[in-house]
C-alpha cells in the first residue's frame, strides 16, 4: 500500500524583525526583508504543539500512531520532547515517539524513519513528524541575520487516498568541518570558514537529489518542485542552475521574507511550493546537515492537495498574520541574549505530572446530573448544582470570550512587557478558565470584555529547574 503525506502544518510566530534594525543596532550593512522571531514565551516544544495542532485539525487523533520531533535546539538532552508534544496534542498512550537532534537535516532523517517504521511494522499506519528550531545567533553577527523560528509537520501514512505519495529516499552522510556547537563549551554556532561551510552544501544537496533522480529515471526538467534547506538565496540559485532545474521549480521565497528555520526549512518550501500543485507532478524535498536526504514524491491528487491549503494554516496562512517589530531590543530580550539574573518562579513537577490531563491535555469536568462544564480537574463536587461524584472528563475548546479582565503591572518581579492582560475566558462549550494574554499590543486599548481569543500553550517559567508549560490566550490570528 503507498505511504505518503496526508495532512500537513505550520507554525510562525506573530512577530517579524525586519533586518534594518539588526543593521541599525550594529552599524552593519543592510541586507533585505525581515525574520520570523519567537516571543519569550516560545520555544521548539510549544512551536511544535502549534504546529502539530494545525496538522491535525480534522484527524481522527486515535488514528496517529506514533510521533517523531526533529530540532537542533530540544529543550532537554535526556528527555523525550515528542512524549511530551504527544501528551499536549492528546495523543494516545499507546504509540511510538523519539527525538531526532544535532543536525539540521533532522526533520527529513525523520520523515525517512517514519516511512522506515510504517513499512516494517503492520499496526503503525501513521506517524506525525514535527521540525521545530529556536537557533541563537551571536549578537553583531551574520547569523543574526538568518536564523529565524518556527515549526513545521508532516503526517506520513499509509493508504489508497494520499494527497502525495511517496516513492523513494536516498541519504548520504558527510563528516564537513561546519558549522557545529559544542555541548558545553559552546552558546552560539561557530565555523572555520562561511565560504567552506558553502562548498560542503552544495556538494551534498547536489550529489542527494541528482542520486535520487538516477535511481528513478528522473529528468531534470521533468521536476516539478524542488525544496530542499538552503541559508543563502545567492547559493540557492547556483544550485538551481547546476541541477538544470526548470524556472520556478526550486523554492526560494522564504528566506528573504521570514528567515532560515533551520530543520523546518525544507518541510516549509514544500508546503509554500504547494499552493499551486501539478496533477502528478514530481517533487523532490531535501535536508541537508553533515550530509543530505532527498525524498522523491508525487502529487496523487491535486485537488486534495489543494484543500490541504485550505484546511490548514500552514506558512501562508500564519504569515498573514505577523506584525513587525519596531524595537531591536524586544528581540534580544525574547532570546535572552543578555546575561542577568531572572526571576524563578517555585513549581512541583510532581503536581504537573499528576494534573497532565487539565494542564497539559486541556480537558475539564463535566456534570452528567446538570450538564455545567467546569475547570480544572480536582473537584469531587459540580460548583452548580452541587451533586457530587457525578463529574466526567470532557475536552476543552481552544477557543473563547473575555468574561472579565484585569492588567497586571508586575509580572515575574519585573515590569517588562507589562501590563499582563490576566483573561477570566468562556469557552466554546462550555467552561470558564483563567488564563494570562501573550501576544497582544497595546492591551490597554485593545483588550476588551467580549473579545474572542484563542489558546496557545506556551512557556510559563523553570521553576523547579524544569520547564513549566501551560496555556495562554491571544487575540484571534484565523
Amino acid at each position: 500500500m503507498p505511504i505518503g503525506i496526508k495532512s500537513y502544518g505550520a507554525y510562525l510566530p506573530r512577530w517579524l524583525l525586519p533586518r534594518d534594525l539588526i543593521a541599525k543596532a550594529w552599524d552593519f550593512p543592510s541586507i533585505p526583508g525581515s525574520k520570523a522571531v519567537a516571543s519569550a514565551d516560545e520555544d521548539s516544544i510549544t512551536m511544535s504543539v502549534e504546529a502539530g495542532l494545525d496538522c491535525l485539525a480534522g484527524i481522527d487523533l486515535n488514528s496517529v500512531d506514533g510521533l517523531f520531533f526533529a530540532s537542533t535546539t530540544q529543550v532537554y538532552t535526556e528527555k523525550d520532547s515528542a512524549s511530551l508534544i504527544a501528551t499536549v496534542l492528546d495523543l494516545r498512550e499507546g504509540i511510538i515517539t523519539a527525538d531526532f537532534t544535532d543536525s539540521l537535516k533532522s526533520g527529513t532523517t525523520a520523515l525517512a524513519r517514519a516511512i522506515d517504521t510504517i513499512k516494517a511494522n503492520d499496526d503503525i499506519k501513521s506517524i506525525l513528524v514535527v521540525a521545530a528550531d529556536t537557533r541563537e545567533p551571536e549578537p553583531s553577527t551574520m547569523w543574526e541575520y538568518g536564523y529565524a523560528d518556527g515549526a513545521a509537520a508532516l503526517l506520513v501514512a499509509e493508504g489508497d487516498d494520499l494527497p502525495l505519495v511517496i516513492d523513494d529516499y536516498y541519504s548520504i552522510s558527510a563528516n564537513v568541518t561546519g558549522p557545529w556547537k559544542r555541548t558545553h563549551e559552546d552558546k552560539f554556532i561557530r565555523t572555520f570558514e562561511v565560504k567552506m561551510d558553502a562548498q560542503f552544501y552544495v556538494k551534498s544537496i547536489t550529489k542527494v537529489m541528482s542520486e535520487i533522480m538516477k535511481r528513478n529515471n528522473l529528468k531534470p526538467e521533468e521536476v516539478d518542485v524542488a525544496a530542499y534547506y538552503y541559508n543563502n538565496p545567492r547559493v540557492h540559485g547556483r544550485i538551481s542552475k547546476m541541477m538544470k532545474f526548470p524556472q520556478g521549480a526550486a523554492q526560494n521565497g522564504l528566506f528573504f521574507q521570514l528567515g532560515d528555520f533551520g530543520t523546518p526549512m525544507a518541510f516549509m518550501l514544500l508546503m509554500a511550493a504547494l499552493k499551486r500543485p501539478k496533477e502528478d507532478g514530481k517533487v523532490i524535498l531535501a535536508g541537508y546537515g553533515d550530509g543530505a536526504d532527498a525524498i522523491l514524491m508525487h502529487i496523487k491528487d491535486r485537488k486534495a492537495v489543494r484543500e490541504l491549503s485550505k484546511k490548514h494554516l500552514g506558512v501562508a496562512g500564519h504569515q498573514k498574520s505577523m506584525i513587525s517589530l519596531k524595537n531591536y531590543n524586544v528581540f534580544i530580550e525574547n532570546k535572552e541574549l543578555l546575561e542577568k539574573d531572572r526571576y524563578v518562579r517555585k513549581s512541583s513537577a510532581v503536581t504537573m505530572w499528576r494534573d497532565s490531563p487539565a494542564i497539559y491535555k486541556w480537558y475539564g469536568l463535566k456534570c452528567t446530573s446538570c450538564g455545567t462544564v467546569q475547570y480544572p480537574t480536582t473537584a469531587r463536587s459540580c460548583a452548580t448544582c452541587r451533586a457530587d461524584d457525578q463529574l466526567e472528563l470532557i475536552k476543552l475548546a481552544h477557543k473563547g470570550t473575555i468574561f472579565t479582565y484585569t492588567l497586571d503591572h508586575l509580572v515575574g518581579g519585573a515590569y517588562l512587557a507589562t501590563p499582563v492582560p490576566r483573561c477570566v475566558v468562556d469557552l466554546e462549550g462550555g467552561g470558564r478558565v483563567l488564563l494570562n494574554m501573550t501576544e497582544i499590543q497595546k492591551p490597554e486599548e485593545n483588550v476588551k470584555i467580549g473579545m474572542e481569543v484563542e489558546l496557545t500553550f506556551r512557556k510559563e517559567h523553570e521553576g523547579a529547574d524544569f520547564h513549566n508549560y501551560y496555556w495562554k490566550c491571544r487575540p484571534l490570528r484565523h
